[in-house]
């Protein structure tokens, strides 16, 4: 089987160093290479060169990685190493059998994700307590009964100071709308005339995690055109993922991106958003995202807006950098690996005794919230724009 179309070559690069693999969660929690990075490259190049055939085996070893992207940088070789397994999973998807069904309800959901998500609303209210309780699904918190982006298209304000764009994304409009509102309460009280796209796709980074490129493609391309014609000073992201998606893979798949797509950390910093605030005396720990910390290079920014709020005492937990154990998918479909490495985070947010820990990404409140529940922890869970809002507005 030819898979040169799929980019595999990169693999060839691979010195065998293993550096990639130092921070690398599912190599770290099974010590097995073959759920590595370097294992994953190797097997890939071998796959390319068919030396190995495209086995439901080999196909489970490379959906395991959770692509946090902790490996992207440690390369000596060059290789970027999330883009070889997402071309690795485009060649073996069909011999993946775990995300058949879920392969087949994405590609129906292109045309109408409101639909799917009405359908998966009234399904979750009739079927989630018993699936949840038998072990089938993860937990999943309540979808919305009004997406976030069907709330406004335009908040207009007296006195202008600009206009700014929400890329909502797929986990802030159906699951959080809560945090859109909260950054809509921010820039409107800042003067700026909020647009919310109704015309807004997923970003595409579960179609790409599930093998279907040509799907992805196709939703970046509606992205690209439609945010592209907004004009705003920029397009602000609540979820890290989506932000790196498109400023990063987007150029990839294809050759243009959207203008003006910015991290909500660094539009608080850039635009001196978060000065002067004050809330009442609490103590709050930083969790990093993934894709915020290894994807967008941003770990100190949410740490300053912090630290200058008044009444706010930071305190750094071990390893705060260290996954979650979401990484989307990966938490469905090798759930105990998920909760193995979820739980160590929860007990570094506990020896902490911070009342609050706040991240950066919604993937990461529902992974938090659901260990939370279930380790009877006692902390809150917050998104930093929650903070800052509260801050502002109490």
């Amino acid at each position: 089987m030819s898979t040169t179309h799929h980019n595999l070559t990169e693999a060839y690069k691979c010195v065998r160093c293993g550096a990639c693999k130092t921070l690398c969660p599912t190599y770290l929690t099974t010590c097995n290479e073959t759920m590595g990075a370097r294992g994953r490259v190797a097997m890939l190049g071998e796959l390319e060169r068919e030396r190995l055939a495209p086995t439901a085996v080999l196909a489970e070893m490379i959906y395991s990685c959770m692509l946090c992207g902790a490996c992207k940088n440690m390369c000596p070789a060059g290789i970027n190493i999330p883009e070889v397994i997402y071309q690795g999973r485009a060649a073996l998807r069909k011999a993946y059998r775990k995300g058949r069904l879920l392969r087949g309800a994405l590609r129906l959901s292109i045309s109408g994700f409101d639909n799917i998500f009405s359908l998966l609303r009234w399904g979750q209210k009739l079927f989630y307590g018993s699936l949840y309780r038998s072990g089938l699904i993860g937990y999943v918190p309540e979808i919305s009964s009004i997406p976030f982006k069907n709330n406004l298209q335009v908040y207009k304000t007296i006195n202008k100071t600009g206009r700014m764009a929400i890329f909502a994304g797929c986990s802030v409009n159906y699951f959080y709308p809560n945090l859109g509102e909260s950054l809509s309460h921010i820039l409107v009280s800042k003067g700026y005339e909020v647009v919310v796209f109704k015309g807004e796709m997923c970003c595409g980074a579960p179609f790409r995690s599930l093998g279907l490129e040509e799907e992805a493609m196709k939703l970046a391309e509606k992205n690209i055109e439609h945010f592209n014609k907004v004009r705003a000073e920029a397009i602000i992201s609540m979820c890290p993922t989506c932000t790196m998606v498109i400023r990063d893979q987007y150029p990839h798949m294809t050759g243009n991106t959207i203008n003006n797509i910015m991290d909500v950390n660094e539009f608080l910093i850039r635009y001196n958003i978060a000065a002067d605030l004050e809330t009442d005396p609490s103590v709050v720990t930083y969790h990093d995202p993934c894709h915020l910390s290894y994807g967008l290079g941003i770990r100190d920014k949410p740490r300053h807006i912090l630290r200058n709020i008044k009444g706010i005492e930071l305190i750094e937990m071990k390893h705060a950098d260290e996954c979650c154990g979401f990484a989307g998918l990966f938490s469905m479909h090798f759930k105990n690996m998920s909760h193995h490495i979820g739980k160590k985070k929860i007990k570094n947010i506990s020896d902490t005794r911070a009342g609050t820990v706040v991240t950066s990404c919604p993937g990461c409140i529902m992974q938090l919230e659901a260990l939370r529940k279930e380790t009877g922890s006692h902390f809150e869970i917050k998104h930093i724009i929650e903070v800052i809002d509260d801050a502002m507005h109490g």
